[in-house]
């Protein structure tokens, strides 16, 4: 069931429009729907059109989040109410490097930690976030900024590599 909603949604319900178009609200709960088959959602969450999710393994979306358009997720726990930007992408593998003799391209995926971002975290347009990182509560992360470590609980973050900007 899981293959056949993973193809369902690719190939229609990723492209049906976003939530603010009329009859929006009717799309996002279709586009949920089959989601759920795929990965874990919980309540009041909207997920726009374009949202990338690979094959579904360890994604899970907490009650009342925004995931915008275009915004690639992959090995990450997504508290509750976190709004996620645009274009956003939060990694979920990196490849192995480490020996020279090899092609990197020929060396593996390294295995890294599932990437946390617990609640009450805004990502901005376009953020990146590289695998393994945990983004405290209350964080808010700015438009263009690539976070490179975990964040402290109730801090702006912004620039590449991100650095904390200031106390909320």
């Amino acid at each position: 069931m899981k293959k056949i909603c993973l193809i369902l949604y690719y190939l229609i319900f990723s492209k049906l429009p976003s939530s603010w178009w009329p009859g929006g609200k009717f799309f996002n709960r279709l586009r949920t729907f089959v989601l759920k088959n795929i990965i874990k959602i919980g309540k009041q969450v909207r997920i726009q059109k374009g949202v990338y999710v690979g094959n579904g393994n360890n994604i899970s979306i907490g009650n009342n989040c925004q995931i915008n358009e275009m915004v690639r997720l992959d090995n990450v726990i997504i508290g509750n109410n976190v709004m996620i930007a645009r274009e956003s992408i939060v990694l979920g593998k990196m490849h192995e490097s480490a020996n020279t003799d090899v092609p990197m391209n020929m060396q593996g995926v390294k295995k890294v930690n599932q990437t946390i971002i617990e609640d009450d975290v805004w990502l901005g347009l376009r953020v990146i976030v590289m695998p393994g990182i945990k983004i405290a509560r209350g964080t808010i992360v700015a438009a263009g900024a690539v976070l490179t470590k975990d964040t402290e609980e109730n801090s702006v973050y912004g620039g590449v590599p991100a650095k904390k900007i200031k106390d909320r």
